[in-house]
């Protein structure tokens, strides 16, 4: 009995390791499109520095990036998208799309929406299995908690005889059972002894 309990303890310890791992490492399609956001940073980085440095018509809004400050920003997103693919971990791969997506936003909304897009997709997929791997969790334990709660088989209580059926009890008042226990019976009485004159009257027969 113990060590199916220390075994069911390993395996929920396992089931939890297993969930837990794939909440937080990026799978191979993750991968690749955590690779692809992180040479898409840089790409977009150079495309508005070269956008807007070549465009004589080109004046700085209130708020926006200069072309310099895009550009080492979006080389600075990509090698820290690469690096945390390199680590596998979901959570800072999608804080980094974020911040890679509020930096483009300051210059080119259209342009960090990918971004954006990215972080929440990693979000929704963190989201989608953990509840995948609770609801199995759960079905795992109610199945192994479950069971026959009665006695098991070879081992059934005998069948309560029915207050109407064969050998029941019958019905009306209850007579007084006799008492079981032996009683021994009595010795008789002695006979009493004959008086002075019945004596004399059986020696004068005699």
């Amino acid at each position: 009995m113990a060590d199916t309990s220390d075994d069911s303890a390993r395996e929920q310890r396992r089931s939890a390791r297993a969930t837990k791992r794939a909440i937080d490492k990026l799978d191979d399609r993750e991968r690749r499109f955590s690779l692809i956001a992180a040479g898409g940073a840089v790409v977009f980085g150079v495309a508005i520095y070269f956008f807007e440095t070549e465009n004589k018509n080109f004046r700085l809004a209130k708020g926006q990036l200069t072309p310099q400050t895009s550009l080492i920003l979006g080389i600075v997103c990509g090698g820290l998208l690469l690096f945390a693919t390199y680590l596998g971990r979901r959570a800072p791969v999608g804080f980094v799309a974020l911040f890679t997506f509020l930096m483009f936003g300051t210059s080119t909304l259209f342009l960090g929406m990918p971004f954006l897009v990215f972080a929440c997709w990693l979000l929704y997929r963190s989201y989608k299995i953990q509840k995948d791997s609770a609801a199995t969790i759960r079905a795992e334990r109610s199945g192994a908690t479950s069971g026959p709660a009665g006695p098991s088989a070879g081992t059934a209580r005998p069948a309560r005889p029915s207050a109407g059926g064969a050998g029941g009890r019958k019905k009306g008042p209850v007579k007084p059972e006799a008492n079981k226990r032996y009683t021994p019976k009595r010795p008789p009485p002695p006979a009493p002894k004959p008086s002075r004159r019945e004596r004399k009257a059986a020696e004068a027969a005699e």
